[in-house]
């Protein structure tokens, strides 16, 4: 009897920890807490001008803030309940166990929908369609030429960082002298102006205007924007997919660029990610 009452016990006891354990690993029902405490958690990229910023008052501001905010609204109509937002400026590397943990919900920025990202995230629809460019001092002609970097900058933990890092390590046909790393757009073209650094490898439509600087014409890459949101939370993802789409689909999608600065930065992928809603990863070029 007192094997028995061991066995039962034993077998009890890793019932409640397998329990436990599955309970930790369910998927997050996000619908059902905003619903409740009517609040969507945004993860805001703060340095991400002209996509996600925060203005001189340090409030939010930007084009995909814009369309988190109609997104919002969007949702607010379709669960029936007012919703506030709730904004926390993030960066890049910290979003990613910020949508793990639920300290956000959703990260509104400029972040390329690649396939090495969708193994810890969920994306959205693509909301803009951008490509990483190559930035160097108009009167440094010599680094307008395609294999040509020199001192290459890098915004730390992008997509640019890593394709430029493997070509550097490879010592393929590019003449790379070093890849700098720096924090900001707005740090790299200011290295560029002081020369120390002599090309900026970065999203074009990130990198700031600046009569000193000019740019390559041609892009190197193709990089579809969304909105990163937690793994496997698939009630929330569809609802802001929806929800997106309405909004992409409408005139004041268009009007957030205008105001935006975004004016005749609009392509035709971008155009087309709007008429046509896609979840298309950028491709492994390199």
């Amino acid at each position: 009897m007192k094997n028995i009452g061991i066995k039962a016990a034993t077998a009890f006891g890793a019932l409640v920890l397998a329990l436990a354990v599955n309970a930790q690993q369910a998927p997050a029902d996000t619908i059902a807490r905003i619903k409740s405490e009517g609040v969507v958690r945004i993860g805001i990229r703060d340095s991400a001008a002209p996509f996600s910023y925060l203005d001189a008052a340090g409030k939010p501001a930007g084009f995909s803030w814009e369309l988190c905010r109609a997104m919002v609204k969007q949702l607010e109509a379709e669960l029936k309940t007012p919703l506030q937002v709730r904004a926390t400026p993030v960066s890049l590397a910290e979003s990613f166990d910020m949508l793990a943990d639920g300290r956000i919900d959703l990260q509104c920025g400029s972040t390329t929908h690649t396939a090495e990202r969708a193994a810890k995230v969920d994306f959205s629809y693509t909301f803009f369609v951008s490509g990483i460019a190559v930035a160097y001092r108009k009167e440094d002609v010599a680094f307008a030429h395609p294999l040509t970097y020199g001192r290459v900058a890098v915004l730390s933990g992008s997509t640019a960082a890593r394709i430029m890092n493997k070509r550097f390590a490879t010592k393929g046909a590019s003449s790379i002298d070093m890849v700098v790393n720096v924090k900001s757009y707005e740090e790299g073209v200011e290295k560029l102006k002081k020369k120390e650094v002599d090309t900026f490898f970065a999203d074009s439509t990130l990198i700031p205007l600046d009569s000193a600087i000019d740019r390559r014409r041609a892009l190197e890459t193709v990089e579809p924007y969304a909105f990163m949101l937690r793994k496997n939370d698939r009630a929330f993802t569809e609802a802001v997919d929806r929800c997106l789409v309405k909004v992409l689909a409408s005139p004041a999608t268009r009007q957030f660029a205008s105001a935006a600065g975004l004016d005749g930065r609009i392509n035709v992928l971008t155009s087309e990610a709007w008429r046509r809603p896609s979840k298309d990863a950028a491709p492994e070029m390199y």
